[in-house]
């Protein structure tokens, strides 16, 4: 190993000042510091958790020489929020100096996280920097198939992660050699049955904390909707996206609270409805925290039981209703060759049509958040939910079903997205299945909402089935706000604390209710994605209000007082009215179904063996199809051939020849 001489170090010191002080001229809120420009793991890892927390940052080269001072004045500008060493420029950083520049006047530190470490990393240097409490690296065989990462627990860094185990993803990793009885926090190991390896920590030296990572390596995951490739994805980014959010802190993108629903699909207002109790179920809501949706078939719209309609009426803080398609008939927002576009949209209206008959004559108010049934619809279908003032779309995916799923971190991270016609697309869970407690722990520690679903049948083993789910998120995120669709819709954005005290927000809904929580009066700085493909007005609580259009963004501020709330409100030209839509139940095959499917849930899901039946045919409806179609067929032909040898047997004894001595 080439050891660098104190001139070196002052030499690189002055090289590191004036690249810094260049790229500082963008006010980077991150400052990555590195031997040269070229890319390697940790940059491409931090670029990306960068970019998901919207923090701007720079890059610094240290090979030129320039003046001390320059250094200073980027590295103590107001908007620097972290500065990030790659360990291979470790022996050209005089860590005195650089710490200095990252202590405030008025106390706080920046914080520094020494990233990158691996094999050919400067030990020496390494010591130095962590006060010895860090002597190396090596590089092990990761047992990918029997191994994982370990979350540290109980610590400001970690979070709701803390205790959940990640992915393992590559076949081989860097670890951090630590000196004996070393106190640095373990955020971060590698571990299997046999072995356990520390990959990032946090350390005290000098009063100062200080972040220290091994190389993570660079693994290709691949691009698909799968909503649990999230964990994978999160494994591959962890010490940036722990670090980043330490760092951070109300400067990054984050909700304003932290939200979570439970949707049960299909029901109406009846009971019992298959298993499902209503007041069994509120009463277990409330013992155990929870909000539940009824995703509600249209066509149900005049068959509510007064009863029923009393008890949601009068809970809306633990009840409420979205729309579940139209009809409910099979794919009716499905593939556009079968499904036309312009029928998709007359269902759509025409269900919205039927939700304010239902909520004039009941009174019980409803969201126009749409859950598709069977599955996700295609992508089209989505613009023309949004310009007939849907609120969102949720459903086990988020990706329409002809669309490619996005590639890059932020879509897989985040649970809704408006990359399909700039409509909210929101990703749920089935609490039929088992949910990994890692999943949720990310959502959590990410500020994502919780959306859990499912059918009458998940309650055939009791009205306490979503008591454990409810749970584990109450105690995993203490002060989750359980909260109907639409209010989790109407509360679909992201802040961010600017540095003049004001908020940056980026809006993922046409509708949403801004809420200034913090002790001050502040202007919130509103963005939303929109492709302006039809005429949009704005309005503020119900008053038309300025906005500016920049680019594919639209942009506005917005003063609001503290604790005070404005509802922003972007309203698409749509020229359809409720009022004018018939709502009639004119197709006796759409009844039939709808009969049919009551029979299903309030009658066959009576026994395990019918509920056996009812999983596999959601699973395996096609299959099933064809099954009962082929016996259809048979029990057809062979009626056929009896009816045939029936007439036949007919006619030869109506023709019968009688012999010639009878004959008169």
């Amino acid at each position: 190993m080439i050891r660098i001489t104190a001139r070196w170090r002052a030499t690189a010191w002055l090289a590191l000042c004036l690249v810094v002080a260049w790229h500082g001229a963008c006010a980077a809120n991150v400052i990555l510091i590195q031997k040269s420009s070229a890319q390697n793991p940790a940059r491409l890892q931090l670029e990306k958790a960068a970019g998901f927390y919207g923090l701007s940052i720079a890059i610094s080269v240290a090979d030129l020489a320039h003046e001390d001072a320059a250094a200073n004045q980027s590295l103590r500008s107001p908007e620097l929020l972290a500065v990030v060493v790659n360990a291979d420029a470790l022996g050209f950083v005089n860590e005195k100096k650089l710490l200095a520049c990252l202590q405030r006047n008025d106390g706080r530190q920046i914080p520094l996280l020494i990233a990158g470490i691996n094999a050919k990393t400067d030990f020496e240097a390494l010591r130095r920097w962590s006060s010895g409490e860090i002597t190396g690296s090596q590089r092990s065989i990761a047992m990918r198939t029997n191994g994982w990462y370990a979350v540290g627990t109980q610590n400001d860094v970690t979070a709701q992660l803390g205790g959940n185990r990640l992915p393992l993803l590559a076949d081989d990793a860097s670890y951090l050699k630590l000196s004996k009885d070393a106190p640095a926090e373990r955020l971060l190991e590698v571990k299997s049955a046999t072995a356990e390896f520390t990959v990032f920590v946090r350390t005290a030296v000098d009063n100062r904390k200080l972040f220290f990572a091994a190389e993570t390596p660079t693994v290709e995951i691949p691009t698909t909707p799968d909503p649990y490739r999230q964990q994978a994805v999160f494994a591959s980014l962890a010490p940036s996206m722990l670090f980043l959010r330490y760092a951070a802190g109300e400067h990054a993108w984050h909700s304003e609270a932290e939200y979570a629903n439970f949707t049960i699909d299909d029901l109406w207002l009846r009971e019992p409805y298959g298993h499902v109790n209503y007041e069994d179920l509120l009463r277990h809501s409330k013992q155990h925290d929870f909000h539940t949706t009824i995703a509600f078939i249209p066509w149900n719209f005049d068959r509510s039981q007064p009863k029923m309609v009393a008890l949601f009426r009068e809970h809306p803080d633990r009840l409420s209703i979205c729309v579940h398609g139209n009809d409910h008939v099979h794919q009716e927002f499905g593939p556009l060759d079968s499904h036309p576009l312009q029928g998709q949209v007359e269902d759509m209206r025409q269900g919205l049509a039927r939700m304010e008959r239902f909520r004039a004559s009941t009174q019980v108010p409803y969201d126009a958040v749409m859950v598709f049934p069977h599955s996700i619809a295609p992508e089209a279908t989505f613009a023309e939910l949004r310009r007939s003032h849907y609120l969102a779309t949720a459903n086990s995916l988020n990706v329409p079903s002809d669309a490619q799923t996005p590639d890059g971190a932020e879509f897989a991270l985040r649970t809704a997205t408006l990359q399909f016609g700039d409509f909210p697309s929101l990703r749920r869970y089935s609490v039929e299945t088992d949910i990994p407690h890692a999943q949720l722990a990310i959502d959590a520690f990410l500020g994502n909402p919780m959306l859990f679903y499912a059918h009458e049948s998940f309650f055939a083993t009791g009205i306490d089935a979503f008591d454990n789910t409810a749970d584990f998120v109450n105690k995993l995120q203490p002060g989750t706000k359980w909260r109907s669709l639409g209010e989790i819709a109407r509360h679909l954005y992201l802040e961010r604390l600017r540095d003049d005290g004001n908020y940056a927000l980026h809006a993922l809904s046409a509708t949403i209710q801004i809420e200034n929580t913090h002790e001050r009066d502040a202007v919130f700085f509103v963005e939303k994605e929109e492709d302006f493909s039809q005429p949009l007005t704005v309005q503020v609580d119900g008053a038309p209000y300025s906005f500016k259009r920049d680019g594919a963004m639209l942009r506005l501020s917005l003063p609001i007082q503290a604790g005070r709330v404005k509802t922003l409100n972007i309203l698409y030209e749509n020229n359809a009215s409720p009022t004018n839509i018939d709502i009639a139940k004119h197709s006796w095959r759409t009844n039939a179904i709808r009969l049919l499917s009551d029979f299903r849930d309030n009658v066959v899901s009576n026994t395990e063996v019918g509920r056996r039946f009812i999983r596999s045919y959601a699973d395996h409806g096609r299959s099933w199809n064809l099954a009962m179609m082929g016996v259809a067929v048979l029990l057809a032909m062979r009626t056929a051939v009896w009816i045939t040898r029936r007439r036949r047997k007919a006619h030869s004894g109506g023709a019968r020849i009688l012999p010639a001595s009878q004959v008169g």
